[in-house]
């Protein structure tokens, strides 16, 4: 998937790389950074052990290194209606309910924020100029 995502969002990615990729006694870890074409930075934290858990982390940052979002399951909000998996907004104090549990998941929420900024923006320059 990681290596194909120039090719199914190319609207999206500029490139990817793999820095990670290890296998230990049965479980896998997974680490990855996708550089988006606005030059915001998806980082990709993606753990399966051997007894079928999964942990993971996909955080979205802009070149500044501010957190755009972030989905993961760490289980430290049992309150959130999806538990363990949310998404942290960005100056959101608690994360918020979310499905979203795999690289598309997230590429498709970003696909949604691209096209909201883009509108957010062209609206922005429309009546700055008038």
């Amino acid at each position: 998937m990681l290596l194909n995502l120039p090719k199914e969002y190319p609207e999206l990615v500029k490139g990817c790389s793999v820095i990670r990729f290890r296998e230990e006694h049965h479980a896998y870890e997974f680490v990855a950074e996708v550089l988006l074409r606005d030059d915001t930075r998806l980082f990709i934290r993606d753990y399966l052990f051997f007894n079928g858990d999964r942990k993971y982390s996909y955080h979205w940052q802009k070149q500044d290194g501010s957190l755009i979002a972030r989905w993961d399951n760490a289980p430290h909000w049992p309150d959130v209606r999806t538990y363990p998996h949310h998404m942290h907004g960005a100056g959101n104090v608690e994360p918020i309910a979310s499905n979203v549990r795999s690289i598309a998941g997230v590429m498709d929420e970003i696909k949604k924020n691209f096209h909201d900024r883009e509108l957010a923006c062209s609206i922005h320059i429309e009546e700055w100029g008038s």
